[in-house]
């Protein structure tokens, strides 16, 4: 958490002039346009100091427009050292803020009492394409509209704006459905919260849990990972479960009856010790 609030919080100070500088104009456009970006690192920092998964979601969306338009004021002027050291920070940025431990931080913020949530990975087949659009389409037609508005554009910039508010709210609610997935320790055991591969939630009661550990290549287990990849987890119990997986569009569902469940925590070493300080059978092999 610490690099991702230092790395936010020097931008302005190593960045902040290559990114000035970059605007055409001098007059009130230019004015605005800087105090947009003032306005943008600072809920960007905010969300860097909030253990919440709307901040997390904020967070994550703001993170990659600094290398982005670091690397665009580069191509237009001749960064100082100053400004290399903050493409170098800007760059580090996104990386840290989509790190497994940050998002456990802040989605764990979320739980009360003796909770503690550990989020879960996100499905493959998002990872390379549909994020990186999504994330596009939310942010490009705002960013296009400070451009403008630093040209003193005033009629093209307010409709890019207006398209702009837009395109980010679907854009920030497509991506918070990631940051609302998790497996959620509870007095009594453990709870999945996963709207992309389930209808509603489903409990994994401790008392039942034979074995919490790393899948076997040959489990028959019921798939509740939406596709994710890395290290899978396993959650065998010794009696039946009713799951009702996610309805997808044009298709219907119904219960299926199981005694083991795959999962897909981002931090799965972190998981299963958590689960043993909570007397949850694990085994690691």
């Amino acid at each position: 958490m610490w690099v991702w609030r230092v790395t936010w919080a020097l931008l302005p100070v190593t960045l902040g002039e290559l990114l000035a500088d970059s605007f055409d104009s001098s007059g009130i456009g230019r004015t605005l346009a800087v105090a947009i970006l003032w306005a943008a690192w600072a809920v960007g920092l905010a969300c860097t100091l909030t253990p919440d998964p709307r901040a997390l979601t904020t967070g994550r969306l703001l993170a990659p427009l600094p290398v982005v338009a670091g690397a665009i004021a580069a191509s237009l002027s001749e960064p100082t050292a100053w400004g290399w050291a903050g493409l170098v920070l800007a760059a580090v940025v996104p990386v840290v803020a989509m790190s497994a431990p940050v998002g456990e931080w802040a989605i764990d913020g979320a739980s009360y009492g003796d909770e503690h949530r550990s989020p879960l990975r996100c499905p493959a087949v998002l990872l390379f394409g549909p994020l990186e659009v999504t994330w596009l389409i939310g942010v490009a037609p705002i960013g296009g509209a400070v451009v403008l508005l630093a040209g003193e554009r005033w009629v093209p910039a307010a409709a890019l704006a207006v398209l702009g508010v837009a395109t980010a709210t679907l854009a920030w609610r497509s991506l918070h459905r990631l940051a609302s997935r998790a497996l959620v320790f509870v007095p009594t055991g453990i709870t999945l919260v996963d709207a992309l591969a389930l209808f509603e939630p489903i409990p994994l009661p401790r008392r039942a849990i034979t074995r919490l550990g790393p899948a076997p290549a040959d489990s028959a287990a019921l798939d509740l990972t939406a596709g994710a990849t890395g290290l899978i987890l396993e959650v065998a119990l010794d009696e039946e479960l009713s799951v009702v997986p996610a309805v997808r569009r044009g298709a219907t569902t119904e219960a299926v009856a199981t005694r083991a469940v795959l999962v897909a925590p981002t931090r799965p070493g972190r998981f299963l010790e958590i689960a043993e300080d909570r007397r949850i059978a694990v085994g690691r092999t």
